[in-house]
């Protein structure tokens, strides 16, 4: 295994590679955010984690230092970005894009890159500008795990402020600019691939979210519900992931407060806090007032026994809001995470949602939700065929999946370029 910030290990494989020509191609990856940092392994730690075989693949990814220490373990070659955090996390990317930019560059020639995947948008903007009057240009796939524009908009200001919407127009501009440049566009979603393809990006590649290996095997949730305090007679719905912004969780939990009233024993589990925004305080705000003393509220839990905690459940939610583009182009594994385990699922209509529809439940005002959960705990016709089908297709959307559909676009694209 290669070690995190290696310095030696590098300059060998530099060495190395001056007298022996590989017959792997080399990756480097500028991901979406901290690559070891992030609570939880992300889209692109999944994909690439597996990418890097040193058979075929050799994948460096770079750091953004935005988490204080590395919570996450890696066999790929890191290398670590210059200036650590200035205030806000959205400064350090927009201040040091020109230098970061400029680093990438010259690790791409130091390691003589083959390939180059952009998951982000300030460095890889500064980044795509300077390789447009580039002499020596090597091949580029934007991969686009959720809508940059609101996503990272969101963290910073109201999206319907004058500012926010100042903010979204700018970052819009340069995924355009980056996606029409790209020698691939590679997404999360079928909304996303049709966003991508309707600006013009040359090649567009549907490259689907997946679930680890551990989600596998089926759980017996009983153990875990003692754990969490839960009485066996509980109907506990929960939801598992970021709490942030492009959550709509009032419609949620007023649909909670409505089935209580009917008379059933809900009981609300969350797994998952913040990442950058206060929007937790305003959910804890709805909780107090509309079902207080039935929620239990975890923190991120390790991503190896969160299917313990799925199996827990009796009804998976994806409260999305629909206004927001960052959740209305999501593609959520959470789906599938939930359906591995046999766990019927509550879903806003976004796009990913209504596509996937034959294995779920839509909901949007407190009305469905309460119509769903009692649809569900009153023994639904339909809800063995939608748990039979949904596990089929949850144990076809492995991470390991979507990378072999990366290796083979990205060696496609290797040979073509030599």
């Amino acid at each position: 295994m290669l070690a995190y910030g290696n310095q030696v290990t590098r300059k060998m494989l530099r060495h190395a590679r001056q007298g022996l020509r590989y017959s792997m191609i080399r990756v480097l990856l500028v991901p979406s955010s901290d690559y070891l940092g992030h609570p939880f392994p992300q889209r692109c730690n999944q994909i690439f984690e597996r990418l890097h075989d040193k058979r075929a693949f050799e994948v460096h990814a770079v750091r953004f230092r935005i988490f204080n220490e590395p919570k996450l373990k890696t066999n790929v070659i890191i290398h670590e970005l210059s200036n650590a955090p200035m205030g806000h996390f959205a400064f350090y990317y927009l201040m040091n894009m020109i230098r970061h930019a400029c680093e990438i560059r010259r690790i791409v020639r130091e390691e003589r890159i083959d390939i180059v995947v952009l998951s982000h948008l300030a460095a890889p903007f500064a980044y795509t500008l300077m390789d447009e009057v580039s002499k020596a240009r090597v091949p580029v796939i934007f991969d686009l795990p959720d809508f940059f524009p609101t996503s990272a908009t969101g963290y910073v200001s109201d999206l319907e402020s004058v500012g926010g919407k100042l903010l979204t127009g700018m970052f819009d501009a340069m995924l355009r600019y980056m996606l029409r440049h790209a020698t691939a566009v590679t997404t999360a979603s079928h909304a996303l691939a049709q966003y991508a393809m309707a600006i013009g990006g040359q090649r567009v590649v549907c490259i689907p979210n997946g679930i680890s290996e551990c989600f596998f095997q089926l759980h017996d949730g009983v153990k875990m519900r003692g754990m969490l305090g839960f009485d066996q007679h509980d109907i506990v719905v929960g939801y598992i992931g970021s709490v942030e912004f492009w959550l709509d969780m009032r419609n949620f939990i007023k649909g909670i407060a409505l089935t209580r009233k009917h008379g059933l024993p809900l009981k609300l589990l969350l797994v998952g806090k913040e990442l950058h925004t206060d929007y937790p305080k305003k959910v804890k705000a709805m909780l107090e007032t509309d079902i207080p003393g039935v929620t239990k509220w975890l923190d991120f839990v390790d991503h190896e026994r969160l299917p313990e905690y799925v199996a827990a459940l009796d009804i998976g939610a994806m409260p999305f809001n629909v206004h927001d583009p960052t959740a209305y182009y999501a593609a959520p594994n959470k789906l599938w995470e939930y359906l591995s385990q046999r766990i019927p699922v509550i879903s806003t209509p976004i796009p990913d949602a209504i596509f996937n529809k034959d294995v779920l439940y839509l909901a949007r005002t407190p009305i469905d939700y309460a119509n769903s959960i009692e649809r569900i705990v009153s023994g639904d016709p339909e809800l063995e065929g939608k748990m039979e089908r949904g596990r089929k297709q949850a144990l076809e959307r492995s991470w390991s999946n979507s990378s072999k559909l990366l290796s083979e676009l990205i060696t496609e694209i290797s040979d073509r370029s030599q």
